[in-house]
């Protein structure tokens, strides 16, 4: 690769700016674009890219790709434009294509107007007999730009002279269309001729053009021309039935026909080419939109797996496999095949292996492994340098070749199902990391509880233990009580905590069994207020609700832990000699049983009343201070939500506490009813 630096003028030296040119892909808040590079779909395409990127490294810049599409590209120009714009991608640059019938005159105006720095164009050799056209870069010389314009030459040469594409083969239906108007042109001119001139009834068979080049394109058009001049000259010049042209009027006549039908001819086919064009590229990309929907909704990898392959089997009509290496094997294996049941021979495992192993295309309509009793071609879904799986698809038994527009359609769809595998893959990885940092996390905040809480009562009740053993006969028979009263309440306590530890990690790991039994609520709260015992010593317990509260059917003992965690909860935070009220109803709807447990503490603040019923959440504030270990009213949501109840924390009556509401769900007759049989 040869590359030159012509710098038409110095280059504008201008303050860094937010580029908002609207490439796809690129944040607004991105360093402003000072390398171009423009594509043109040719052979130097590749070398170009590969020089800007090399350039944009060496001089730590942004680059972009850029591409005027004139509409006179083909379907190969453009399978090798998407081809270049995924490499531009890899290579960590920008693309962007926009509109124009001068290559030259929009890269300049695109240049001044985003103040690039430098711009790379190629230096292909004239295709054809065109040789008298400029090329790019001498167009843009001649323009001057305020940019450092670099040509990039090919390594190696090409021929100057290239021959001609192979034409496509003629339709039926091509030549019948233009015979089929050039006859209609002749009825109705032969129809006119008494009342139009000459000159006017050319317009007849010039409007038959027009319709062959509307109905089949360009060809048709052209043969129209061709019928139509020698049927016009045949009938409606002087002599008639004959080819000869007596008359000089006539002969013009004719001639002019014969140009304006070719130019209108050329003109409409055209036109026709870029609509047929345009429906085939809004068909693709309402086709490839559809297919990204799907593709992004799914939530695993199996499920983007099985979109990918019947979105590649229903458009290609042919057999699609997914291949994969699972772990600890060695060799690939066949995880889903569309339609299901296809078998691989031993072949195409081969070239699926070595795609594998080289991240590259194997098998038919490839330079690698192409056998020609190979009808598979594998594809490798790379993404970040790694390999997720082959994509196997049966092309042999497709009764007609892909065409560019199906490449580029087939490498659109592997890209789109490579990216979306590997989103699966990131997310699972990023679910069991968040998964591994909130078990650590528990597992320090359970040690510093366990350390912290457990490590109070015992302290006390050693102490206690060793007064009565050291000073038994110095103490007297009320103070020897106090310290079995102390052994006693703060045994009591490290029960709790324990319970505590043991119901929670019942309710994170699913071991907790509902069974449950009719209890009313006077024989629930009475045992929890027995299990509080000396605790409640310092405070007045109140307790309301009416005698014709219904049963309940619910597990007494975890109902019971319940109401002893938020009752043990109000009592640590209220005053000495405070009011602990204990009220239940039914609710509004009349089908739970409302229960609220009131304190006179210093109350929850609105922010918090929602957090303090997660783990381990000890505020230094409110009802959860370093008091508690942050684990029972977590356990309380637990066990109620286990019944089909809720818990939450509101302000106490008059502004003053707290107020923890607990609603269960009271039992149907038909569960009554079949409890009892």
């Amino acid at each position: 690769m040869n590359s030159i630096s012509l710098a038409d003028s110095p280059t504008a030296s201008a303050p860094a700016a937010t580029d908002n040119s609207g490439s796809a892909g690129m944040a607004s808040r991105s360093p402003r674009v000072r390398l171009l590079v423009a594509l043109s779909g040719g052979s130097e395409d590749a070398a170009l890219v590969r020089a800007a990127h090399r350039l944009a490294d060496r001089e730590g810049v942004a680059w972009r790709a850029i591409h005027v599409d004139t509409g006179s590209d083909d379907a190969e120009r453009r399978l090798v434009l998407e081809r270049d714009f995924a490499m531009v991608v890899r290579l960590g640059g920008d693309t962007l294509s926009i509109q124009g019938q001068d290559r030259a005159a929009e890269l300049l105006h695109y240049a001044q107007e985003h103040r690039i720095a430098t711009l790379l164009v190629g230096s292909p050799r004239p295709s054809g007999w065109r040789f008298w056209r400029r090329t790019l870069a001498e167009q843009l010389m001649r323009q001057r730009g305020t940019f450092d314009l670099v040509v990039v030459a090919e390594a190696s040469k090409r021929p100057r002279f290239r021959p001609r594409q192979s034409l496509q083969a003629v339709r039926l239906h091509e030549p019948l269309i233009a015979v089929a108007t050039t006859l209609g042109a002749l009825v109705v001119a032969w129809g006119l001729q008494a009342w139009l001139e000459l000159a006017n009834l050319s317009l007849v068979f010039l409007a038959a053009v027009l319709t062959s080049a509307a109905l089949a394109g360009t060809r048709a058009a052209m043969l129209s021309v061709v019928l139509g001049f020698l049927t016009f000259n045949y009938f409606f010049t002087q002599p008639h039935f004959s080819l000869a042209m007596v008359e000089r009027e006539q002969l013009l006549t004719v001639i002019f026909f014969l140009l304006v039908a070719v130019v209108v001819g050329q003109l409409a086919g055209s036109g026709r080419r870029r609509l047929v064009a345009l429906r085939r590229s809004r068909e693709q990309t309402q086709r490839l939109l559809a297919y990204s929907r799907a593709l992004s909704v799914a939530t695993d990898w199996n499920q983007v797996r099985d979109i990918g392959l019947a979105s590649l089997e229903r458009w290609l009509g042919a057999p699609v496999a997914f291949l994969s290496r699972e772990e600890g094997s060695a060799g690939l294996t066949i995880q889903r095949t569309e339609p299901p049941g296809i078998v691989l021979d031993a072949a195409a495992l081969t070239a699926a292996s070595w795609s594998w192993q080289h991240c590259q295309p194997s098998g038919l309509g490839t330079t690698h492994l192409a056998d020609t009793d190979q009808g598979w071609r594998l594809l490798p879904l790379v993404e970040q340098g790694r390999v997720l799986g082959i994509v196997g698809l049966e092309l042999g038994k497709r009764e007609a070749p892909l065409g560019p527009d199906q490449e580029a359609m087939i490498e659109a769809q592997i890209s789109q199902l490579a990216m979306a595998l590997e989103r699966t893959r990131l997310v699972g990885e990023l679910s069991a990391t968040r998964l591994s940092e909130e078990n650590e996390r528990l597992r320090s905040a359970l040690l510093s509880s366990v350390s912290h809480d457990l490590r109070t009562p015992l302290a006390s009740i050693i102490g206690s233990a060793s007064s009565l053993r050291d000073l038994s006969p110095q103490l007297s028979d009320a103070d020897k009580r106090e310290l079995l009263d102390s052994i006693l309440s703060e045994s009591e306590r490290l029960n709790r905590y324990i319970q505590n530890l043991l119901d929670m990690t019942r309710l994170g790991h699913g071991g907790l069994k509902i069974e449950r039994d009719w209890i009313s609520l006077d024989d629930l709260v009475a045992a929890a207020l027995r299990r509080l015992g000396l605790s409640l010593e310092e405070v007045d317990i109140q307790r309301d609700w009416p005698d014709d509260l219904p049963l309940l059917f619910v597990h007494p003992a975890l109902i019971e832990q319940a109401l002893v965690n938020v009752i043990d909860n109000a009592v640590r935070f209220s005053p000495p000699e405070g009011r602990i009220g204990i009220q239940a109803r039914h609710d509004i709807a009349g089908h739970r049983l409302e229960i609220r447990v009131t304190d006179q503490g210093p109350g929850i603040a609105p922010e918090l009343r929602e957090k303090v019923f997660d783990m381990f959440v000890t505020e230094s504030e409110g009802d959860r201070s370093r008091h508690g270990s942050g684990l029972g009213l977590a356990i309380s949501r637990g066990m109620l939500g286990a019944h089909g109840g809720s818990i939450d924390a509101q302000l106490g009556p008059q502004s003053i506490g707290t107020t923890i509401v607990m609603h269960l769900p009271l039992p149907t007759a038909e569960e009554g009813r079949r409890d009892d049989g």
